[in-house]
C-alpha cells in the first residue's frame, strides 16, 4: 500500500490520493507536491536535492526504483542513440549496449555517479555530431526500428509501382481508345456527295460503329487481363492463398487397446489351449470349457490397455 512519507497518508484513509515522483526517485502525494513546490522549486524532503515542480510525474509503478530507471532511461536514451551500423563489428555495439545497462544500474542505485555523470558528459561532447543526426533521422522515421522503417518503404515502392502501372495503363487506353460513334456532319456530308442511297450509307457507317465498338471492348479486355498480371506480379505483404484440394480431417485409428483378441472358435487352432490345464467332467457338464478360461486370462492379461 502507498504511503506518503512526508504527511504520511495512505490510500486505505484516502482512496483519490495520487502519488507524484522526480527524477530523484522519492515519492510524494499531489498535496504535499503543490505544497512544498508552491514556488515552482525546492529540496527533496528526503534526500535534499533541488527538484522543480514540473519535473514530477505520476507514479505508476509500486516500486520508485523502477520509475527513477525508467527516468534515466528515457534521459539517457537522447544521448546515446547510436544504430548498429555506427559500429564497426557486432562486439563494439554489444558493448555499447551492456555499457549503457551499466550506467542505468549505477545511476538508479547511486553507484559513482559523478564518474557515470562525467563519462555521459563526456560522450555527448566526443560525439555530438553522430547523436544530432541520429536524433533527427529518428525525429523523420517517428522513432521507429529497422525492421519497421525498411516495411514502410517497401510498402510505398509497392504503391509507387502499381500507381506508375495504373497511369501507364490509362494513358495506353486513351491514346489507343477508337472513335465511337460517328459524326452526324460527316454522314450529312457523304449523303450530300455520294450518289448511293441513303440506306447503304447508314448501313455502312452503322456497321463501321459495330466494328468499333467490338474493337474497344477487345481493347478494354485486354487492359484488364494485363492489369491483373501486373496485381499478380506485384509484391505484397498479404497472405498468398494456397491452391489446391481443400483440407478434410480424417481422424486416426489408433490401436489403443492393442492388437484384436482371436476369436474362441480359433484358440485351439492356434495353439492357445496347449497350456490351458484340461476342464475336468464336472466342470466340463456345467458349461465351463478351456476356452473360456484362455479367453479369461488373455482378457486379464492386457486389461490395461483397454481404453473404456
Amino acid at each position: 500500500m502507498r504511503e506518503c512519507p512526508k504527511c504520511r497518508t495512505k490510500e486505505y484513509t484516502n482512496r483519490s490520493m495520487v502519488m507524484m515522483i522526480n527524477d530523484c526517485g522519492h515519492p510524494l502525494c499531489r498535496n504535499c507536491v503543490e505544497s512544498l513546490f508552491a514556488r515552482n522549486s525546492g529540496p527533496c524532503p528526503q534526500c535534499g536535492k533541488i527538484l522543480w515542480k514540473k519535473g514530477f510525474w505520476e507514479q505508476i509503478f509500486d516500486n520508485p526504483i523502477i520509475e527513477k530507471e525508467n527516468s534515466i532511461r528515457r534521459r539517457l536514451r537522447k544521448i546515446y542513440n547510436l544504430k548498429r551500423e555506427n559500429f564497426a563489428t557486432a562486439r563494439e555495439y554489444n558493448d555499447y549496449l551492456e555499457r549503457i545497462e551499466t550506467m542505468v544500474m549505477n545511476l538508479a542505485h547511486e553507484i559513482d555517479v559523478e564518474e557515470t555523470e562525467a563519462e555521459i558528459s563526456r560522450f555527448k561532447s566526443e560525439n555530438s555530431e553522430l547523436v544530432e543526426r541520429n536524433k533527427k533521422k529518428a525525429s523523420f522515421h517517428e522513432h521507429l526500428d529497422e525492421d519497421q522503417i525498411w516495411i514502410r518503404e517497401m510498402l510505398e515502392e509497392e504503391r509507387l509501382t502499381k500507381q506508375r502501372t495504373l497511369e501507364r495503363m490509362r494513358t495506353e487506353a486513351s491514346s489507343q481508345k477508337p472513335a465511337v460513334g460517328t459524326s452526324a456532319r460527316a454522314i450529312i456530308n457523304e449523303l450530300k456527295d455520294s450518289d448511293l442511297p441513303a440506306e447503304v450509307i447508314l448501313d455502312r457507317q452503322r456497321k463501321k460503329l459495330i466494328e468499333a465498338e467490338l474493337a474497344e471492348k477487345e481493347e478494354t479486355a485486354r487492359l484488364k487481363k494485363r492489369k491483373f498480371e501486373a496485381q499478380k506480379q506485384t509484391a505484397s505483404f498479404v497472405s498468398l492463398g494456397v491452391a489446391g484440394a481443400p483440407f478434410v480431417y480424417h481422424a486416426p485409428e489408433l490401436p489403443l487397446n492393442g492388437p484384436p483378441l482371436p476369436e474362441m472358435e480359433t484358440l485351439s487352432q492356434k495353439g492357445y489351449l496347449q497350456h490351458i490345464r484340461t476342464v475336468s467332467l464336472g466342470r466340463l457338464a456345467g458349461g465351463f470349457t478351456a476356452e473360456t478360461g484362455c479367453m479369461r486370462a488373455l482378457f486379464e492379461s492386457r486389461i490395461d490397455l483397454f481404453d473404456f
